[in-house]
């Protein structure tokens, strides 16, 4: 039972993963105006917690019971099989396929660091620029499973069996 959930929480996590990863590629790819980049990111949004609490509520059928804590447990299984894969892409696109977009960060930084006082000798500069992928990396993966946390928990009670109680 336990490799059933597991297989079918990574595939679900694959699918969910790629609506990252190709709203990751059209943003950069096409570098599109203000209010469209919201438009992306609002859809974005929509479809990944639609996909989300549609993963969750289909693992629940034909099922006997399944309660709150099953469509939770479900759910952050999704969210972490696909934090994976966002972020390992995360980490490809800013090393290998986009890496224009590694040195618009590092300059942002570098301009914040000098806006903000820190100099080179407070602060080991050229340590965290070159360890900057592996950081970026473990953020985004942390931040996907912070918002998966979140979003499973709020789904997870409308993913639910509802249960037919009376009180008497």
């Amino acid at each position: 039972m336990n490799h059933h959930f597991w297989n079918k929480a990574a595939i679900c996590g694959i699918i969910l993963a790629l609506v990252s990863v190709f709203f990751m590629v059209l943003q950069a790819a096409m570098t599109p105006a203000r209010w469209l980049n919201i438009l992306f990111w609002i859809v974005k949004l929509a479809g990944t917690i639609g996909l989300l609490f549609y993963f969750m509520k289909e693992f629940g059928k034909g099922k006997e019971t399944y309660v709150y804590s099953d469509a939770f447990k479900f759910g952050l299984a999704v969210s972490f099989c696909s934090s994976i894969i966002a972020a390992s892409y995360y980490y490809l696109h800013v090393m290998f396929i986009f890496p224009d977009a590694t040195t618009q960060f590092t300059n942002a930084m570098l301009m914040g660091f000098e806006q903000a006082g820190v100099t080179s000798e407070d602060f080991n500069i050229d340590k965290l620029i070159a360890h900057l992928p592996v950081i970026l990396l473990i953020s985004q993966f942390v931040w996907f499973n912070i918002l998966g946390l979140l979003w499973s928990s709020l789904l997870a009670n409308g993913a639910r069996h509802k249960i037919n109680t009376t009180p008497f």
